[in-house]
């Protein structure tokens, strides 16, 4: 069966879901609520993706995002796998939190983006956990209609326009009170979501700069990646060294190379490469290398503030 497909480009809306490992519970106790509200300010920061709503259910989550620089896959990576690391130190627990890859709506936001806001919204009341959407507390729709302070992150102002230009609070909450739009709610009950929320002229737009094949990969993009070359050289400017020294297979007895770390690091995470391309290109034995770098330096960014600050301006200024 082929993964789903993955449609990226700039300025484009997602209804993105993921649901715990056997519909295990993914958000236990408050601490893990907090958790991952810091990882949406991470990806909002990092990758400049911006959260248009949001809703934490037990077992899995709803975001409604946008992302500017066609980024999705590298910025959930960062939310679903940090996140899955930090929970498992926290419950002093270890393998995988997911139940594999996100699944992502591609929406046209001008005809469907108030649709699905309130779609995610209703979520605890459809889940019979409130009778009113204003009584759950892990949710975007407090900060919507004015009950909570928004968070820096949230982005509220687009899909408030939707509703006009005065008054727009109490309407929204009228809007989102009167129940689940029909049309939105046929989709969402169907076992197989669609890959696009749009309508036909949206839709063969997009399938259009497409490979629209059942047997398409895991991730299409429509814009390219960044050369190996490319990554490489941004690493070494930003940890003020010569390319060849993160090209450099070994390093002096004792001594760290945290500029090749670095790189390697960001071509698997972040740019998409496969084992065996940064394999081959930094002159590793084997690609299964690769894999524990990735890991250690992952846990030298938690443990090392200051490596985790340079890496994240790396970020920004890759992404631009």
């Amino acid at each position: 069966m082929a993964r789903p497909l993955r449609i990226e480009y700039k300025n484009a809306y997602y209804h993105v879901m993921n649901r715990g490992a056997g519909y295990r519970d993914i958000f236990l106790r408050d601490e893990h609520h907090q958790m991952f509200f810091e990882l949406l300010r991470e990806i909002h920061d990092m990758f400049r993706v911006e959260i248009h709503a949001y809703c934490l259910m037990g077992n899995h989550y709803h975001l409604l995002i946008s992302t500017p620089d066609a980024n999705l896959s590298r910025a959930m990576r960062h939310l679903n796998g940090v996140y899955t690391q930090r929970y498992n130190r926290m419950e002093k627990t270890d393998g995988a939190l997911f139940r594999g890859r996100f699944k992502a709506i591609l929406i046209e936001a001008d005809s469907y983006l108030l649709s699905v806001s309130k779609y995610i919204h209703l979520n605890p009341v459809d889940a019979g956990l409130v009778k009113k959407p204003a009584k759950y507390l892990w949710s975007s729709y407090r900060q919507f209609i004015g009950d909570e302070t928004v968070m820096p992150w949230l982005n509220t102002s687009k899909t408030l326009s939707m509703i006009g230009a005065r008054n727009v609070k109490p309407r929204y909450k009228m809007f989102v009170e009167s129940g689940c739009d029909e049309e939105i709610a046929n989709v969402y009950q169907n076992d197989r979501l669609p890959s696009i929320l749009g309508s036909d002229d949206f839709i063969n737009s997009i399938t259009s700069n497409l490979e629209n094949h059942p047997e398409i990969p895991e991730t299409k993009t429509l814009r390219p990646m960044i050369g190996l070359d490319q990554l490489v050289q941004l690493v070494a400017n930003a940890f003020s060294v010569e390319k060849p020294t993160i090209l450099a297979s070994k390093k002096g007895r004792g001594q760290k190379n945290e500029a090749r770390s670095a790189a390697i690091y960001l071509c698997r995470k972040y740019a998409g490469y496969s084992l065996n391309e940064i394999a081959e290109y930094f002159g590793l034995n084997h690609y299964g290398s690769v894999s524990g770098l990735v890991k250690r330096f992952e846990y030298l960014l938690q443990e090392d503030r200051s490596l985790a600050r340079r890496v994240n301006r790396l970020l920004k200024v890759i992404n631009k």
